[in-house]
């Protein structure tokens, strides 16, 4: 309630400021005046209320989904008290699972991992960790009022303990475990974006026959000692540049690590699925790009790359050449 009243506070300033980092670490107990206090604001940022987007910053697993496409108001630092809330009431780290463990039809409801908590405490921090911004709680005032209510209703024995899981939204389900195309972590085979490293899963929910026969492709670069200096190019579409927060500029191929001289522009060129096929454009970069160090691209005129087929006795695959 305290840090729910602190942030009520900051979000109601004459230039509202949003805290975008809450997480247990940032909070300190003061054990003489039994006060919890909210530390670090390195990158708290007053926001305008024109602004259309912000510096995707925030700790995985404690920062929702919209902060990473650039979208901050208040209800970004109530999602993140409601993350806070769910660590230290279960003692399951968000950061473990950091993109789907609110998923609840897929992950364990806060009361199956700590049946001690009241129906009521569960459904409270349900709300304030909904993907969608506008099903939570929509102010620090509301979620503080909410907390208190509860507050009021445990101490007088008006709680109660284990209504039924459609009555709060879904029980968990059994699913597939598949594993992500590119960091290899176990996700369940319906998920949209891997849990472990935020990639879309282009293939989630297709017909596995459709998986195995569609071609994939997967860039290599050269000239490098790094041990892992390749890319899968599952998605339909991939951009291949330089990572640039400022301007949320987030390419598929991010080569910011191989380009120390950064010869490489932001949006330097795109590589995307055309049918079977693979096409390959450059975006009007600064320092234009080639092909296998011999055909050199005209800008925005897009050319096919040449695809091979190989076979062995136990498979039969594509690949880009």
């Amino acid at each position: 309630m305290q840090i729910a009243d602190v942030l009520h506070y900051l979000h109601t300033r004459p230039q509202p400021i949003i805290y975008r980092d809450l997480k247990p670490a940032n909070l300190m107990l003061d054990s003489n005046l039994n006060r919890i206090m909210l530390i670090d604001f390195g990158i708290a940022r007053w926001v305008n209320k024109k602004e259309k987007g912000v510096t995707a910053v925030g700790t995985m697993g404690y920062a929702p989904p919209e902060l990473f496409g650039g979208h901050a108001d208040a209800r970004v630092d109530i999602y993140s008290l409601g993350a806070t809330l769910f660590h230290l009431v279960t003692g399951s780290d968000p950061q473990d699972n950091p993109l789907l463990i609110f998923d609840f039809t897929k992950n364990p409801r806060p009361r199956q991992i700590n049946p001690a908590l009241s129906t009521e405490m569960e459904r409270l921090l349900i709300r304030a960790v909904e993907y969608k911004p506008e099903h939570r709680f929509q102010t620090g005032a509301e979620l503080r009022d909410a907390l208190n209510s509860h507050l009021e209703k445990l101490r007088s024995g008006q709680v109660s303990y284990g209504l039924p899981a459609m009555e709060l939204g879904g029980d968990t389900v059994a699913v597939a475990i598949v594993f992500c195309g590119f960091c290899g972590g176990r996700i369940a085979a319906d998920d949209i974006f891997c849990a472990h490293c935020g990639s879309k899963q282009p293939l989630a929910g297709a017909d596995s026959s459709a998986q195995l026969a569609r071609a994939t492709a997967k860039l290599i670069v050269a000239g490098t000692t790094e041990l892992d200096a390749s890319f899968n190019l599952q998605r339909d579409s991939n951009l291949v540049g330089r990572t640039d927060p400022l301007s949320n500029i987030f390419p598929e191929v991010d080569l910011s690590r191989f380009d120390p001289q950064t010869k490489v522009s932001r949006r330097h060129a795109r590589i995307w699925r055309d049918g079977e096929s693979f096409m390959v454009e450059d975006l009007g970069s600064v320092n234009g790009t080639v092909i296998n160090d011999i055909i050199r691209l005209v800008p925005r005129q897009p050319r096919a790359l040449w695809i091979v087929e190989t076979a062995s006795s136990s498979e039969r695959r594509r690949c880009i050449s």
